[in-house]
C-alpha cells in the first residue's frame, strides 16, 4: 500500500445502490454499474507496480497473486507469493489482507497468519522477503513481527504485549508499510471490537521492530485496513469501515495534520453504496507506470456468478452461500479536486 501516494477523499452522502458516484461539488449522476478487473475473487488487494504494468496480492491460502502486462491489460491468476507458512503458523486459515513494498534491495511482504491461542480467526502479523515482486516470498525468521504476548509462539519483535486494557485479545491484523519520518513503519489493526489502530517503527530494512509500537485511536465500532498516506498538509488514513459480509461496508478517509494526533481528525467517505458496488473496501492505492497518475485497487461482492453487485441479504453466511457470492478485485482512476483526491471513474 505505497505510501505518500495515497488519496485525501471529499466526503460521499450515503445514498440507495442504483444512484451514481458523488463527486465533490458535483450532482449524483447515473452511470454504468462498475465492473470488475478480475472477476475471480480477489479480497483485500495490495497492488505495486512492476515494469509497464502491476502485481497484486489478495487474501487466501499462502498469498494469492495476479499480474496485468499493462495499465489497461487484463488481470490474471498465477499462483501464490508465499513458498510456506512461517514455522509460528498453521494452515486452518487463510492469511488476510497483505501489504507489499520495496525496502532497499528486497522485495518486502507484510501478512497476517493464524496462530493457536487466539480463538477460531486470531492471527499475528509476519514478514516475508523476495528479491523479485513476482518469485515465491520466504518467510523472515521463526517470530511474527507482531503477536499477543500471551500466545504460545515465539516471542514477536513489537514488545508491547497487545492485551491492552479495554481491547479483545484477538490478535493483529491488516498491516500497511509507510514511510515516516525518512524510515519505514507499520500500521496495523488490533482486532475485534473496538477497533485499535497502532503505528511499529521498522529497522531500516522493513523486516523487524525498531521500537514498541504507539496507539494511533481507537473506535466503537469496525475500522480496518489502515493505509497511511503523506500530504502536504499532514496526513491520511484511508480504512474500511463496518461489517465486512455485507453491502453496508464503504471506505472512509480520516485526516490529521500529526501522525500520532488524531483526536482532530476530520473525515469523510470516499466508496459506498451510492458507487453502484456492494461493500466497497479493502482499498490500496497505486501509481500507474511511469507516471504520477494513481490508481485505487479494491474489492466488492459479486453474486450469482456473475459480475452483478449483491444485494444488501447477503449478509448473512447462508445466504451468500447460496448467492455464490465472491469479493473480486475492482479498479479507478484518482483525481484531485480543491486539493483532496476523488473517484475519476472505474476502469
Amino acid at each position: 500500500m505505497h505510501l505518500r501516494l495515497r488519496l485525501a477523499v471529499s466526503s460521499l452522502l450515503l445514498g440507495p445502490m442504483l444512484l451514481g458516484v458523488v463527486v465533490a461539488g458535483g450532482p449524483a449522476s447515473a452511470e454504468r454499474i462498475p465492473r470488475p478487473v478480475l472477476a475471480e475473487g480477489f479480497a483485500d488487494p495490495t497492488v505495486t507496480v512492476r515494469g509497464d504494468g502491476f502485481v497484486g496480492f489478495s487474501t487466501g491460502s499462502l498469498v494469492p497473486r495476479a499480474y496485468a502486462a499493462g495499465p489497461d491489460a487484463s488481470w490474471r491468476a498465477t499462483g501464490s507469493a508465499l513458498m510456506r507458512l512461517p514455522s509460528w503458523s498453521h494452515d486452518d486459515g487463510d492469511i488476510w489482507a497483505s501489504d507489499i513494498a520495496r525496502v532497499g534491495r528486497w522485495w518486502v511482504l507484510y501478512f497476517a497468519a493464524p496462530v493457536r491461542g487466539l480463538g477460531e480467526y486470531g492471527r499475528c502479523i509476519g514478514v516475508a522477503r523476495s528479491r523479485s515482486a513476482v518469485t515465491g516470498f520466504k518467510p523472515v525468521g521463526d517470530q511474527p513481527l507482531v503477536c499477543p504476548s500471551f500466545v504460545d509462539v515465539p516471542a514477536a519483535d513489537d514488545a508491547v504485549p497487545i492485551a491492552l486494557p479495554g481491547l479483545p485479545r484477538a490478535g493483529v491484523i491488516d498491516p500497511s508499510h509507510v514511510m515516516a519520518g525518512g524510515r519505514p513503519h507499520l500500521v496495523y489493526k488490533t482486532d475485534r471490537i473496538p477497533s485499535s489502530i497502532r503505528l511499529l517503527p521498522l529497522t531500516k530494512n522493513g523486516q523487524h521492530a525498531a521500537s514498541p509500537s504507539v496507539e494511533l485511536f481507537r473506535h466503537d465500532g469496525v475500522l480496518e485496513n489502515p493505509v497511511l498516506i503523506e500530504r502536504p498538509a499532514g496526513w491520511v488514513m484511508l480504512l474500511s469501515q463496518g461489517d465486512f459480509t455485507g453491502c453496508s461496508y464503504r471506505t472512509i478517509w480520516r485526516r490529521s495534520t500529526s501522525i500520532f494526533n488524531w483526536t482532530e481528525a476530520t473525515t469523510g467517505v470516499l466508496l459506498d453504496s451510492s458507487s453502484r458496488l456492494c461493500g466497497p473496501g479493502g482499498a490500496d492505492v497505486t501509481p500507474m507506470p511511469h507516471s504520477k497518475r494513481l490508481r485505487i485497487y479494491f474489492h466488492a461482492w459479486t453474486c450469482h456468478g456473475t459480475t452483478t453487485p449483491c444485494g444488501p441479504v447477503i449478509r448473512k453466511e447462508r445466504v451468500r452461500r447460496r448467492s455464490q457470492a465472491v469479493r473480486p478485485m475492482y479498479a479507478a482512476d484518482l483525481d484531485w479536486v480543491d486539493g483532496v483526491p476523488v473517484i475519476a471513474g472505474f476502469l
